[in-house]
């Protein structure tokens, strides 16, 4: 008699099962350890690692007491889940945990204490705590197996709490259907995959090409669009910038094409929204950037929370969960410091990009000509921004009650993963004028010497505060009349240059020699 035991919704019980994986691909390394003498093993301890799963994902239930049938309350559930499901090496209880496969051991995906576990023990699977699925370390990825499924389903299905967080996901048992699908898919091609394609110029749009490859090629907007996270949106297309963009997102990388776009549908969607935009006047390309963010930022929180347009018009929030303040929201600190006391005050202000000024080339101080400047370094331009500077206005200050000049000092207090900065080459006073200086801006920036250092986000200075330069915009002309054109590194480190429909690739040496007015850094290191 066979000694084989069985597990629930294991096939061998009678039921057929599901035909084929449902969640994730299998990989080598599980049909490996499934074929082989641990396989009871491994499929018990999957059991009782989603049971854990179970518990984090129910809402308001309560649980039975099978020793005396008493009622346990699921905060009291969850208070102990807390105490025992916590990492072995750093205590950590929250974020992402894997529980190992092979043994008791639980790891955390932030501090890479799950992946070490792994590496050291030879234990390649984790069960992840919040919804049950199975990550194979060697394969860097989420797996399954229609044996691990039907775990899976059976313990939610047969769940005496009716349990809705995990998600069942429905299994295609047509094999003309299977087909019919399989015929229509495609994997995109190797230009389409880079998104590497221009804009069509439809009279003075250049501003709007720009801005839209710093976009696509942004790696945090790129996911969010290509991941179907904007799909749902009731508005009529030609009324919501955003269902714009997922539409030359789509455009951009699943069709091999190498002829220029026509963003005619955003141009009368942008038209139709911001009434300035209409015509083919020659607009600025960073005004459209935040005109885009904004729409985004809208867009994204009716999806997200289903507020109310009124509370979607408020100010700017660190904590907005929207992609536009995930991706480029900071905090500015602004510190005013009394000459007299030198009481110190401070407001916080949000922040989506840097604005930083630059010299003319031929300055006067007191009607006498200065040297003329040929080029500045981004560095001295956020040192000058940076620095105290002493107000030419006199401060009421409440401590010491004296009317007095005040300095003014401002400080990064949180940077975003996206770092965005303005270069302002245009002045606006009894004339505009373009700047013409060049700034010579580094391909590694690191921030550390901008920043606040007396705050509690600086526990990984060398990882955190490292940005790599992947976009930039320039202007070339005047003031009144002029073109943009943009530079980006694409995936494979290789940078790229689009002035409307043409896309070329150019050197490190004509990146750094452009006169920049849009820089874009991205965190170097993701992970953190």
């Amino acid at each position: 008699m066979s000694s084989k035991k069985i597990f629930p919704g294991d096939s061998t019980n009678g039921s057929s099962g599901p035909p084929d994986y449902v969640t994730f691909k299998p990989c080598a390394h599980i049909q490996q350890v499934l074929a082989s003498q641990a396989r009871d093993t491994v499929l018990r301890n999957y059991s009782l690692g989603l049971k854990v799963s179970l518990l984090s994902s129910n809402k308001e239930v309560s649980y039975k007491n099978l020793e005396n049938g008493t009622i346990v309350d699921h905060k009291k559930i969850l208070k102990l889940r807390s105490k025992l499901l916590k990492c072995k090496s750093c205590s950590n209880n929250c974020g992402l945990l894997f529980m190992c496969l092979q043994c008791s051991n639980i790891g955390c995906f932030k501090r890479n204490h799950a992946f070490n576990h792994a590496k050291s023990a030879g234990h390649v699977f984790g069960i992840e705590s919040n919804n049950g699925h199975l990550y194979c370390f060697r394969c860097g990825d989420y797996v399954s197996d229609p044996k691990l499924e039907e775990v899976r389903i059976a313990h939610i299905n047969n769940s005496n709490n009716n349990v809705q967080g995990l998600q069942v996901y429905p299994i295609e048992t047509d094999k003309k259907k299977k087909a019919l699908i399989l015929s229509d898919s495609r994997a995109p091609s190797l230009r389409a995959s880079r998104g590497l394609r221009g804009f069509v110029n439809m009279g003075s749009t250049c501003f709007m090409s720009v801005i839209l490859q710093t976009l696509i090629h942004n790696p945090f907007i790129r996911d969010y669009y290509l991941s179907g996270k904007h799909l749902g949106c009731d508005k009529e297309p030609l009324s919501c910038i955003p269902c714009c963009i997922d539409d030359i997102f789509a455009a951009f990388y699943t069709m091999d094409e190498n002829k220029g776009f026509g963003p005619t549908a955003l141009l009368t969607a942008a038209w139709k929204v911001k009434r300035s935009l209409a015509g083919y006047t020659e607009q600025d390309a960073h005004e459209f950037w935040q005109f885009l963010l904004d729409e985004m930022h809208k867009a994204d929180i009716l999806l997200l929370e289903n507020k109310t347009e009124q509370n979607n018009q408020k100010k700017i929030e660190n904590d907005c969960p929207c992609i536009t303040h995930r991706t480029f929201s900071g905090e500015l600190q602004s510190s005013i410091t009394c000459s007299k006391c030198r009481k110190v005050t401070t407001t916080i202000d949000p922040m989506l990009d840097l604005s930083l000024e630059i010299l003319q080339q031929n300055r006067k101080v007191a009607g006498k000509s200065l040297p003329p400047i040929r080029q500045m370094n981004l560095l001295d331009c956020l040192k000058r921004f940076t620095t105290p500077e002493k107000l030419d206005v006199l401060y009421n200050c409440s401590t010491c009650g004296h009317k007095t000049m005040v300095y003014k000092q401002l400080k990064i207090k949180k940077l975003p993963p996206v770092l965005g900065i303005q270069l302002k080459r245009f002045e606006h006073l009894s004339t505009s004028a373009k700047i013409e200086t060049h700034v010579t801006f580094p391909l590694m920036l690191n921030m550390y010497d901008y920043i606040l250092h007396d705050h509690d986000h600086l526990d990984k200075i060398e990882t955190d505060l490292t940005y790599e330069l992947f976009a930039l915009v320039c202007h070339i002309g005047s003031v009144n009349t002029g073109h943009y054109v943009c530079l980006v590194k694409n995936r494979d480190g290789n940078w790229f240059k689009f002035d409307d429909s043409k896309v070329t690739l150019v050197s490190i040496d004509e990146v750094t020699s452009t006169k920049a007015y849009l820089l874009y850094y991205i965190i170097h290191d993701l992970s953190s």
